[in-house]
């Protein structure tokens, strides 16, 4: 087999921790940022079930309780978009995850404050409810919203391969960890 056929070299960063959960979109971000870039680390599954994540561990590290974090030696991160432009700045060798140049770096940004923004809000009002109230649906008002989501991503797809242009980057990761879990919860309509 070619070059074009063959797997980057792996890099593993063995300084590097990373406390997930595998149902939080955020860390799904991560997870996924991390396979694109060929990266490994370690990786500790917390059970949110069993608030593993109000441990005073993770509370002194990320007093949001919330995941992922991140810990590279003494730096630590706890946002899925920090941890990605971080890992993508300092350890990956490709520019196409996240470009340098400024405008595609703008509109890496631009798709990263879109998912933070809209389709991370969305999914939390949608699913607190449920998770936290023992609500057993998604109330319609939420449904609505996350539907103008979807209209609004098909609308930013048009003409385009990615959201990002003609190549993926750390923004189309972003958002199709929301959107995979988004569809769960308000499944998209493929007619409209």
């Amino acid at each position: 087999m070619g070059k074009a056929n063959s797997k980057n070299v792996s890099t593993t960063l063995h300084h590097c921790t990373l406390w997930k959960t595998n149902r939080s979109p955020s860390c799904r971000n991560v997870m996924m940022a991390l396979d694109a870039m060929n990266i490994s680390l370690t990786e500790v599954d917390v059970n949110m079930d069993k608030a593993e994540h109000r441990e005073s561990e993770l509370t002194t590290m990320n007093p949001k309780q919330s995941l992922p974090i991140l810990k590279d030696r003494n730096l630590i991160l706890c946002d899925s978009h920090a941890i990605n432009t971080y890992i993508a700045s300092r350890y990956c060798r490709s520019d196409y995850t996240l470009p340098e140049d400024p405008a595609g770096r703008a509109i890496v940004d631009q798709l990263l404050h879109f998912n933070s923004g809209v389709l991370q809000p969305n999914y939390r009002a949608a699913c607190h409810p449920i998770f936290y109230e023992n609500c057993q649906f998604v109330a319609p008002q939420f449904v609505k919203e996350i539907e103008h989501s979807y209209q609004d991503l098909e609308n930013m797809l048009v003409g385009r391969a990615w959201f990002s242009g003609s190549r993926y980057t750390l923004g189309d990761i972003a958002i199709a960890s929301s959107v995979s879990t988004l569809n769960v919860v308000v499944p998209i309509d493929v007619k409209r």
